[in-house]
């Protein structure tokens, strides 16, 4: 379990708030997370941000799609 802590003006909510809702609209994103998520928790790590490098690249992709349908920034 993982426990986010947030001060009050972080964009941080809002961008967690509308990754989760994109995962929930998108299936093939939900499934690519999804997937990356079990190969990355499979491979040893000394530390957790060796698990989080492994997901970056798919979640800086996910996070672009997500966030540009939510209006936040322009998409391709």
């Amino acid at each position: 379990m993982n426990l986010h802590v947030f001060g009050p003006d972080s964009p941080e909510l809002v961008k967690h708030v509308v990754f989760r809702n994109w995962l929930r609209h998108d299936t093939a994103d939900r499934e690519r997370y999804g997937t990356v998520k079990r190969q990355a928790a499979q491979q040893p790590a000394q530390r957790m941000s060796d698990y989080n490098a492994r997901k970056a690249a798919v979640i800086r992709e996910i996070y672009e799609r997500a966030l540009a349908a939510a209006g936040f920034i322009e998409g391709d």
